[in-house]
């Protein structure tokens, strides 16, 4: 008996560390016509002022199941802290190299990328798909106006055919009593300079101001943790989830992945929420939150939803459902089931269609600040 409990109890103990070295990954699926693709597109390394080698964030991507990462160091030449401690050269290309050959040799697709870090107006832009980071490093340092800087740099960036961003609108240090839209964007955005807007970062949270700009301007929405550290010292990775852009590709790779920002293609998954145009987040929602189980009797139906993806669901009952019971409110936990009774009002009526449609306000999607994302879900018989 004594050998039966050690043998159980060895076993149990196998199986738990197994489970702690389980890596915690994103799952998230493919929506109609495209890949979803996860990524974070703000991250920095010890090539700039962060504190981390290049592979390190590719070990990150890794065990979070992410498709890809965008390397954006600062470039502008106060920030090349290791430079200026006689550690390295001051080649503004070599944290994407590094990044890039571990990422091939492990699945990770890496994106060139720099950050110009500037004051407000204009603030702080990454630019991304970049080919040479010294080039816009020496536009951006030749001038010494904040506004003058950028946009040298940021042209020098689109020529080399990037992807520009602005980064934290929101940010504390520059916004301190809020996010706000300067002259100075609106000439950026009209020059073509502006292509995206970061609506949700680590360190401050989402910006609801940017999130709207986006609808109304027509920007890329993107997201990023804006690492300096290592991940691991501001989360768990075991159970947490660092803020992603999803990118609705056609097909895996970098060039795809440029393709679908330039299209507007994206939404970002944070804290819970998503965020995107109707266009992008209804096929996602559509994905992810399926009717698994639909039994039609005579008077109700048990339903029975499935959610196939990381991301948790609220869902609270619309207008328009009026003529029959179903929960107000759901929470879809991720991977989870939720089952329930839909019947008539009128408990004397008997269900006589072969199919009944539930509106819902799916609380944790997001068209624009604050405006739920809607959606009827049919249960139909089989």
């Amino acid at each position: 008996m004594k050998r039966l409990l050690l043998t159980w109890a060895t076993l149990c103990l196998t199986g738990l560390l197994a489970l702690a070295q389980v890596p915690h990954r994103m799952v998230i699926p493919d929506v109609a016509g495209y890949k979803t693709l996860k990524g974070d597109m703000h991250i920095h390394t010890v090539f700039s002022d962060g504190s981390v080698w290049p592979t390190t964030r590719i070990d990150e991507a890794m065990m979070e199941g992410l498709d890809f990462i965008a390397i954006t160091d600062h470039m502008d030449e106060r920030l090349q802290k290791q430079k200026q401690k006689g550690l390295m050269n001051n080649d503004r290309n070599d944290s994407y190299k590094i990044a890039a050959a571990r990422g091939k040799e492990n699945d990770v697709l890496v994106i060139h990328g720099g950050e110009i870090t500037r004051g407000m107006p204009p603030g702080h832009f990454n630019t991304t798909f970049i080919s040479d980071g010294n080039a816009i490093a020496k536009a951006i340092d030749a001038e010494t106006d904040d506004y003058k800087s950028m946009d040298a740099g940021l042209r020098v960036a689109r020529e080399q055919g990037g992807f520009l961003v602005w980064n934290h609108p929101h940010w504390s240090r520059q916004a301190p009593n809020g996010a706000k839209w300067y002259d100075e964007h609106t000439k950026l955005l009209k020059a073509g300079l502006m292509q995206g807007i970061e609506i949700f970062n680590q360190f401050e949270g989402v910006c609801k101001e940017a999130f709207h700009w986006a609808v109304t301007h027509g920007l890329t929405i993107v997201s990023g943790t804006d690492a300096h550290q290592p991940l691991f010292k501001w989360m768990d990775m075991t159970t947490e989830l660092r803020p992603v852009t999803l990118v609705f590709a056609k097909e895996r790779t970098e060039q795809a992945i440029h393709e679908a920002l330039l299209a507007h293609r994206t939404a970002v998954f944070a804290e819970g929420k998503v965020y995107g145009t109707k266009e992008n987040i209804l096929p996602l929602n559509e994905a992810v939150l399926t009717v698994k189980k639909a039994n039609f009797s005579e008077k109700k139906v048990k339903v029975v939803l499935h959610n196939s993806s990381s991301i948790p669901i609220i869902l609270t009952k619309a207008p328009g459902g009026e003529a029959y019971i179903y929960p107000t409110y759901i929470l879809l936990q991720p991977f989870g089931d939720y089952a329930f009774d839909l019947s008539m009002t009128d408990r004397d009526k008997p269900l006589d269609k072969t199919s009944i449609d539930m509106p819902f306000r799916i609380e944790n999607f997001y068209t624009d600040a604050d405006v739920a994302l809607l959606r009827t879900i049919r249960v139909s018989k089989k």
